[in-house]
């Protein structure tokens, strides 16, 4: 089953008193981690899980929220309670404007085109354009090992728009910055993701993490580390 606890559980227990699965998530922590959030959830599920990843509002945290096709009115939900978008220790890149201007281009591009883009090993496209600006913006904090939080809502656009590979090479920019500062950085991709996102993404991820809504009103997560294979049961939210 595994630690059922988030990487913000109290670091206080010794390794001895940690589970196994509660060690190797300790050790993602000090070294910096990227997580992958996919499932069938509502937005307010994904947030919530958001709020955990951003940390506990009376720990020390750097946090950036990248929206890419999430709605811009809806942000403060990611964040912690007491966190706001205008607090000090955060900061929220919109690039929702951005990307609808690309993928329309995008989209002229295809119709006029049979090729595909999904086996393109590059950086291409949407993700090309956002990733300088979000490494620029990771790299400005001066931040302590552990406390850097970066989410991004959603991948669903870059996926869409430039295919898996140059997905891959886009969250793999990302994820270089993040472990540089040794923070930790999860990635949204909504609804049911086909197995072959996910062997493309897995290289550049250390931590898959399910969301579902079983029941009515009780989101449930599981978290998977990839490394270990070592997975939990489905746990309240």
């Amino acid at each position: 089953m595994g630690d059922t606890r988030g990487p913000d559980a109290p670091s206080r227990e010794t390794s001895q008193e940690r589970s196994p699965f509660g060690n190797e998530l300790m050790r993602l922590k000090r070294r910096g981690c990227c997580i992958l959030v996919t499932g069938r959830s509502s937005v307010h599920v994904r947030a919530a899980q958001s709020r955990q990843l951003f940390g506990a509002v009376d720990e020390p945290r750097r946090r950036i929220l990248t929206l890419i096709d999430a709605t811009p009115s809806e942000t403060s939900q990611y964040f912690p309670d007491g966190i706001t978008q205008s607090h000090s220790d955060v900061t929220v890149l919109d690039y929702t404007e951005t990307v609808q201007d690309t993928t329309r281009v995008a989209g002229k591009s295809r119709s006029q085109s049979s090729s595909s883009q999904s086996d393109d090993p590059s950086m291409t496209g949407l993700g090309a354009t956002l990733c300088d600006p979000i490494g620029a913006a990771i790299r400005n904090e001066q931040t302590e090992p552990g406390e850097l939080r970066v989410g991004v809502a959603t991948l669903d656009a870059i996926v869409v728009s430039d295919g898996r590979s140059a997905t891959r090479a886009f969250v793999e920019a990302v994820r270089a910055d993040i472990l540089a500062a040794n923070g930790m950085g999860h990635f949204h991709l909504p609804g049911s993701v086909d197995p072959e996102t996910l062997d493309a993404l897995a290289p550049v991820i250390d931590i898959h993490l399910e969301l579902r809504e079983s029941r009515p009103h009780i989101p449930e997560h599981r978290w998977h580390l990839l490394d270990t294979d070592r997975s939990t049961d489905w746990i309240p939210l």
